[in-house]
Protein backbone atom coordinates (compact mmCIF):
# COMPACT_ATOMS: atom_id res chain seq x y z
CA UNK A 1 0.00 0.00 0.00
CA UNK A 2 2.93 2.52 1.07
CA UNK A 3 5.18 1.47 -2.28
CA UNK A 4 1.63 2.39 -4.32
CA UNK A 5 1.46 5.47 -2.83
CA UNK A 6 4.89 6.25 -3.32
CA UNK A 7 5.05 5.11 -7.08
CA UNK A 8 1.81 7.42 -7.39
CA UNK A 9 4.03 10.57 -5.77
CA UNK A 10 6.63 9.70 -7.75
CA UNK A 11 4.76 9.39 -11.15
CA UNK A 12 2.66 12.69 -10.07
CA UNK A 13 6.47 14.65 -9.38
CA UNK A 14 7.51 13.57 -12.57
CA UNK A 15 4.47 14.88 -14.23
CA UNK A 16 4.75 18.31 -12.26
CA UNK A 17 8.44 18.68 -12.93
CA UNK A 18 8.60 17.79 -17.08
CA UNK A 19 5.53 20.05 -17.50
CA UNK A 20 7.21 22.51 -15.84
CA UNK A 21 10.40 22.71 -17.72
CA UNK A 22 8.19 22.14 -21.02
CA UNK A 23 6.42 25.77 -20.23
CA UNK A 24 9.90 27.02 -19.61
CA UNK A 25 11.69 25.83 -22.69
CA UNK A 26 8.10 26.53 -25.06
CA UNK A 27 7.80 30.49 -23.65
CA UNK A 28 8.86 32.53 -26.20
CA UNK A 29 9.37 35.58 -27.17
CA UNK A 30 6.27 35.77 -29.00
CA UNK A 31 6.53 39.80 -29.70
CA UNK A 32 9.42 39.79 -32.32
CA UNK A 33 7.23 37.14 -34.78
CA UNK A 34 4.27 39.48 -35.28
CA UNK A 35 4.75 42.89 -36.15
CA UNK A 36 2.47 45.76 -34.67
CA UNK A 37 1.28 48.52 -36.90
CA UNK A 38 -0.12 51.62 -35.81
CA UNK A 39 -4.06 51.14 -35.31
CA UNK A 40 -6.61 52.89 -33.30
CA UNK A 41 -8.39 51.35 -30.94
CA UNK A 42 -11.98 52.18 -30.03
CA UNK A 43 -12.65 54.51 -27.29
CA UNK A 44 -13.97 52.67 -24.38
CA UNK A 45 -15.34 54.56 -21.12
CA UNK A 46 -15.56 53.31 -17.81
CA UNK A 47 -18.57 54.19 -15.80
CA UNK A 48 -19.22 53.55 -11.94
CA UNK A 49 -22.17 51.49 -11.44
CA UNK A 50 -24.62 53.54 -9.48
CA UNK A 51 -26.74 50.35 -8.74
CA UNK A 52 -24.47 49.30 -5.82
CA UNK A 53 -27.04 48.94 -2.91
CA UNK A 54 -29.88 48.15 -5.42
CA UNK A 55 -30.02 45.10 -7.05
CA UNK A 56 -31.54 44.68 -10.51
CA UNK A 57 -34.95 43.45 -9.15
CA UNK A 58 -35.28 46.76 -6.73
CA UNK A 59 -33.97 48.90 -10.19
CA UNK A 60 -36.28 47.77 -12.42
CA UNK A 61 -38.88 47.86 -9.81
CA UNK A 62 -38.00 51.47 -9.08
CA UNK A 63 -38.08 52.32 -12.97
CA UNK A 64 -41.64 50.80 -13.58
CA UNK A 65 -43.18 52.64 -10.49
CA UNK A 66 -41.23 55.53 -11.42
CA UNK A 67 -42.62 55.33 -14.88
CA UNK A 68 -46.29 54.79 -13.80
CA UNK A 69 -46.23 57.81 -11.79
CA UNK A 70 -44.72 60.65 -13.89
CA UNK A 71 -48.07 60.99 -16.08
CA UNK A 72 -49.85 62.25 -12.62
CA UNK A 73 -46.81 65.03 -12.18
CA UNK A 74 -47.86 66.23 -16.09
CA UNK A 75 -51.59 66.44 -14.62
CA UNK A 76 -50.53 67.94 -11.48
CA UNK A 77 -48.67 71.06 -13.25
CA UNK A 78 -51.34 71.72 -15.16
CA UNK A 79 -53.85 72.03 -12.00
CA UNK A 80 -51.75 73.95 -10.31
CA UNK A 81 -50.96 76.13 -13.44
CA UNK A 82 -54.88 77.09 -14.00
CA UNK A 83 -55.10 77.55 -10.20
CA UNK A 84 -52.64 79.95 -10.17
CA UNK A 85 -54.17 82.22 -12.90
CA UNK A 86 -58.03 81.49 -11.38
CA UNK A 87 -56.56 82.74 -8.42
CA UNK A 88 -54.91 85.80 -9.12
CA UNK A 89 -58.41 86.83 -10.82
CA UNK A 90 -60.18 86.67 -7.68
CA UNK A 91 -59.71 89.45 -5.58
CA UNK A 92 -61.77 88.57 -1.87
CA UNK A 93 -60.59 85.54 0.13
CA UNK A 94 -63.32 84.09 0.76
CA UNK A 95 -64.15 83.68 -3.04
CA UNK A 96 -60.92 82.24 -2.97
CA UNK A 97 -61.47 79.57 -0.26
CA UNK A 98 -64.86 78.43 -1.70
CA UNK A 99 -62.72 78.53 -5.68
CA UNK A 100 -59.94 76.23 -3.58
CA UNK A 101 -62.91 74.07 -1.99
CA UNK A 102 -64.63 73.01 -5.35
CA UNK A 103 -61.18 72.39 -7.36
CA UNK A 104 -59.97 70.03 -4.36
CA UNK A 105 -63.47 67.99 -4.67
CA UNK A 106 -63.30 68.57 -8.75
CA UNK A 107 -59.96 66.99 -7.97
CA UNK A 108 -60.95 64.16 -5.98
CA UNK A 109 -63.80 63.01 -7.84
CA UNK A 110 -61.56 63.07 -11.16
CA UNK A 111 -58.03 61.45 -9.76
CA UNK A 112 -59.70 59.35 -6.83
CA UNK A 113 -59.70 55.61 -8.22
CA UNK A 114 -56.01 56.30 -9.69
CA UNK A 115 -54.88 57.41 -6.50
CA UNK A 116 -56.47 55.24 -4.71
CA UNK A 117 -54.50 52.18 -7.17
CA UNK A 118 -51.11 53.48 -6.22
CA UNK A 119 -48.97 51.72 -4.01
CA UNK A 120 -47.78 53.33 -0.64
CA UNK A 121 -43.90 53.59 -2.72
CA UNK A 122 -45.54 54.80 -5.43
CA UNK A 123 -46.74 57.72 -3.16
CA UNK A 124 -43.65 58.75 -1.71
CA UNK A 125 -42.12 58.74 -5.33
CA UNK A 126 -44.91 60.81 -6.34
CA UNK A 127 -44.26 63.03 -3.69
CA UNK A 128 -40.72 63.25 -4.32
CA UNK A 129 -41.31 63.86 -7.82
CA UNK A 130 -43.46 67.28 -7.09
CA UNK A 131 -40.69 68.58 -4.82
CA UNK A 132 -38.28 68.13 -7.78
CA UNK A 133 -40.90 69.89 -10.15
CA UNK A 134 -42.34 72.63 -8.44
CA UNK A 135 -39.42 73.09 -5.57
CA UNK A 136 -41.80 73.04 -3.23
CA UNK A 137 -43.15 69.70 -0.60
CA UNK A 138 -46.50 68.56 -1.08
CA UNK A 139 -47.29 69.70 2.55
CA UNK A 140 -46.25 73.22 1.32
CA UNK A 141 -48.02 72.94 -1.44
CA UNK A 142 -51.66 72.43 0.53
CA UNK A 143 -50.56 74.97 2.86
CA UNK A 144 -50.80 77.14 0.27
CA UNK A 145 -53.75 76.14 -1.22
CA UNK A 146 -55.99 74.77 1.84
CA UNK A 147 -54.23 76.16 4.74
CA UNK A 148 -52.49 74.72 7.47
CA UNK A 149 -54.88 72.62 9.12
CA UNK A 150 -55.83 70.54 6.12
CA UNK A 151 -51.96 70.17 5.00
CA UNK A 152 -51.53 68.72 8.96
CA UNK A 153 -54.32 66.86 8.47
CA UNK A 154 -53.36 65.12 4.98
CA UNK A 155 -49.92 64.58 6.46
CA UNK A 156 -51.09 62.67 9.29
CA UNK A 157 -53.03 60.62 7.11
CA UNK A 158 -49.83 59.86 4.90
CA UNK A 159 -48.12 58.78 8.14
CA UNK A 160 -50.12 56.31 8.82
CA UNK A 161 -49.49 54.77 5.57
CA UNK A 162 -45.53 55.19 5.70
CA UNK A 163 -45.63 58.49 3.32
CA UNK A 164 -44.20 61.85 4.28
CA UNK A 165 -45.74 64.77 2.69
CA UNK A 166 -42.60 66.84 3.41
CA UNK A 167 -40.40 64.76 1.60
CA UNK A 168 -37.48 66.13 -0.69
CA UNK A 169 -35.92 65.35 -3.72
CA UNK A 170 -32.15 65.25 -2.50
CA UNK A 171 -29.75 63.87 -5.34
CA UNK A 172 -26.76 63.99 -3.76
CA UNK A 173 -27.53 62.64 -0.11
CA UNK A 174 -30.49 60.47 -1.53
CA UNK A 175 -29.19 57.20 -3.36
CA UNK A 176 -33.02 56.35 -4.44
CA UNK A 177 -33.41 59.74 -5.50
CA UNK A 178 -30.07 59.49 -7.58
CA UNK A 179 -31.71 56.72 -9.32
CA UNK A 180 -34.78 58.48 -9.52
CA UNK A 181 -33.23 61.42 -11.65
CA UNK A 182 -31.03 58.95 -13.63
CA UNK A 183 -34.51 57.00 -14.94
CA UNK A 184 -36.33 60.05 -15.52
CA UNK A 185 -33.37 61.24 -17.83
CA UNK A 186 -32.98 57.88 -19.62
CA UNK A 187 -36.02 56.65 -20.22
CA UNK A 188 -39.51 59.84 -19.37
CA UNK A 189 -37.69 63.10 -20.43
CA UNK A 190 -36.39 63.04 -23.46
Amino acid sequence: MVLINLKKLIQYTFIIWFLNIFLLFCQSDSINRYEFTNSLLDEVVLEAELKTVYNRKDYFLLKRRVIKVYPYLDSIRNIILLAETDLQVISKKSHAKRYTRKLQKKIMNQFREDIMSLSRKEGVILSKLVYREFNMNVYQIITNYRGGFHAFWWQQLSKLYDGDLKSTFDVKDNQEDMLIELILQEHVIK
